[in-house]
């Protein structure tokens, strides 16, 4: 087999991200074949995913610092596969859909997961290179080293994205790089059989790396866990109709979208030629979503379509929607780093965002919890809202109703989740309301956030509800946003929930006075933080 070289600007395949981790030293590895492994496998805790996860990552570090032959590297990596999948996947219910930042051990269990894969990525890397090296012993297995490196770091990618972690630095550069020898040796379109993913049965280089990037184009950090998932099995099913080309394949409908593939960035930004230039046409991808739409629009389910049954022909319709639209064109990049953006006063919490407006929390504003109209509500005097309320955040752009937002670590305690409520100040005592539609974080802890600010004029309420079972009275932030046109209603945003466990609700305005006009109508979306409720007209 002649040796097949990846050519400047990104020769080489021990790079960033790749490399054998040296800080693990001290391994000491408990198997040196494919035998030994198997011994070692039949004694661990497989059923506890935290303590095979730590195993695993010790012993496939350890395994990357010895000197073994190809063959053998190769053939104990596969030895290790379907533990390293499910240990790899059983600790995301620690992380996954969790409030950023991850409190200290939902942290440790996403980054174990990310470690594990990294490691196992870096043992098949080395197989790679032996081959492109133009070692005999595995020639006749090539093609599927490079596709177990492709799906070790798409499900690198998948892990993070699920625990709201950007992918790492020398990720997008490493799965560039593997491209660039798939291509080159001509094996990057090649078929392998590999169904411990639980995906499909089978799928190529070229399928896992669309896949990547159509993932980085789906905007994962705008999408539910539910969400996500969902799109990750349709991409899977899909990802084989994407094509990679040298040149333009222009489209009248679906127009290619630019890879520099020379630099640690997904898509390129426009910021002059690329270097090393590739195309990723999505025209067949999209023509499947639009027979999709069109069958759903037409009265089939989901589960004819090979949709699934997690959501309704109306959610999946929307998550096609939004998944065509997000395909068309890249998202923005924002800058890596908040230094040099603009500040901002922000607002993180119901209860901070209700004083923050009000001037007052609901604390101060005592409410009689017998339901009686007749008793006035009891008030204590108001206190001014503290400094410490607002956060300190930095403004990465700010276009209509859309903002994009970074926080610096030590600038914030507050845990934030998708489709939560932002207060933004515009000056000092008038603020805005938004409402965060994506959210991630990188491994220096920045926190990056978009949100869409809520139209209409917001006046904070009080909620009061009597649980139907306890006969208990609580009392809750609200928020009124002033309808804008003729003829609209306006709308009462509510902490989801409270409402659910309600047998009465009655809603006073700050000074505890009773809004005897507010009746809720229906419910127009529900979130994790906020539901928003339309008023009931008083006609």
């Amino acid at each position: 087999m002649r040796p097949f070289r990846v050519f400047s600007p990104l020769a080489g395949l021990s790079m960033i991200g790749f490399s054998p981790s040296t800080t693990q030293t001290a391994n000491r590895a408990a198997f040196r074949d494919a035998d030994g492994a198997q011994a070692w496998l039949a004694a661990q805790p497989q059923a506890d995913a935290a303590a095979m996860s730590s195993a695993l990552i010790a012993q496939i570090e350890a395994l990357n610092l010895l000197d073994l032959s190809p063959r053998e590297r190769f053939k104990t990596l596969d030895v290790l596969r379907k533990a390293v999948f499910a240990a790899g996947t059983g600790g995301q219910p620690r992380y996954e859909g969790k409030p950023l930042p991850l409190d200290a051990d939902e942290q440790a269990a996403l980054d174990a997961a990310l470690r594990l894969w990294r490691a196992y990525a870096v043992g098949y890397r080395q197989c790679l290179q032996a081959c492109l090296d133009g070692d005999a012993s595995l020639s006749r297995y090539v093609t599927r080293v490079a596709h177990r490196v492709s799906s070790c770091l798409r499900l690198e990618q998948l892990t993070g994205y699920a625990g709201g972690a950007a992918p790492r630095p020398g990720f997008w550069e490493s799965f560039h790089t593997l491209f660039l020898a798939a291509e080159q040796i001509g094996c990057a379109a090649e078929m392998v059989e590999d169904r411990l993913s639980g995906e499909t049965q089978a799928s190529s280089v070229c399928g896992q790396y669309a896949m990547a990037l159509m993932l980085h184009l789906a905007q994962p950090f705008s999408l539910s866990s539910g969400q996500l998932a969902v799109a990750a099995r349709w991409l899977a099913r899909w990802r084989e109709q994407a094509r990679i080309d040298g040149l333009a394949v222009r489209n009248a409908k679906y127009s290619p979208i630019l890879l520099d593939l020379a630099v640690d960035r997904p898509i390129h930004d426009g910021g002059g030629p690329a270097r090393l230039p590739r195309w990723l046409s999505l025209g067949s991808v999209q023509r499947k979503i639009r027979q999709r739409l069109d069958a759903l629009a037409a009265g089939e389910s989901p589960e004819s379509l090979k949709l699934g049954g997690g959501l309704s022909a109306e959610n999946c319709m929307a998550l096609l929607e939004t998944l065509s639209s997000n395909l068309r064109r890249p998202a923005p990049f924002l800058p890596a780093a908040a230094d040099g953006l603009p500040g901002l006063a922000v607002g993180v919490g119901l209860s901070a965002i209700h004083r923050l407006l009000g001037g007052k929390g609901i604390e101060e504003v005592v409410l009689h919890s017998d339901f009686s109209t007749d008793d006035p509500p009891v008030r204590r005097e108001a206190k001014p809202h503290s400094e410490a309320e607002r956060e300190r955040w930095r403004l990465a752009r700010w276009e209509g109703k859309e903002l994009a937002l970074l926080r610096a670590p030590g600038k914030g305690s507050s845990r934030l989740a998708l489709h939560g409520l932002l207060a933004i100040a515009r000056q000092k005592q008038d603020y805005l309301l938004a409402v965060i539609s994506g959210l991630w974080q990188n491994e220096d802890g920045i926190l990056f956030c978009t949100a869409d600010l809520l139209p209409g004029g917001v006046t904070p309420r009080i909620a009061e509800i009597r649980n139907w079972m306890t006969g208990e009275v609580v009392c809750h932030p609200a928020f009124q946003l002033s309808a804008q046109a003729d003829g609209a209603q306006d709308m009462l945003l509510l902490p989801t929930g409270v409402l659910a466990r309600a047998s009465g609700v009655r809603f006073f305005d700050c000074d505890g006075q009773l809004l005897f006009e507010t009746r809720l109508a229906d419910c127009l979306e529900r979130g994790d933080e906020v539901e928003f409720w339309r008023v009931a007209s008083n006609d």
